[in-house]
């Protein structure tokens, strides 16, 4: 089900007090979406590397139903983790909180943290 963009509200604080209470950099579309490097695979351990997939002789992270394959949203708390957070790809790691690309991706995906989070209560029947 593709998500509709709705602009980020007026009063919305920016920047997010929290990155995992925001998480919006983790939404995509995009299957080339998170490039992984060559240091990231040699800081990734097998089970984070399970989160990669090659597109031809490049390696990115998967993307699953609109999010990164590593993140992970906890619908009781409204928390959105990276299962692989020591171990992240440099991409992930060079996006800070507050920058202007934190800015884009919040202002552009402020939807869907909220719809994966009410999808996974409908699920469990919440």
């Amino acid at each position: 089900m593709p998500l509709t963009r709705r602009p980020a509200e007026p009063d919305e604080p920016f920047p997010p007090e929290d990155c995992v209470l925001c998480g919006r950099c983790c939404f995509s579309e995009l299957p080339e979406y998170v490039r992984v490097f060559g240091v990231d695979l040699d800081r990734m351990d097998e089970r984070a590397q399970s989160y990669t997939v090659f597109i031809g002789n490049r390696c990115y992270m998967r993307i699953e139903e609109g999010r990164c394959a590593a993140l992970r949203s906890d619908p009781d708390t409204g928390r959105h983790t990276c299962d692989i957070y020591e171990m992240r790809s440099d991409v992930c790691r060079s996006l800070e909180r507050g920058s202007g690309a934190c800015r884009g991706e919040w202002s552009e995906k402020a939807a869907r943290p909220e719809a994966r989070l009410v999808a996974l209560r409908r699920a469990r029947g919440g």
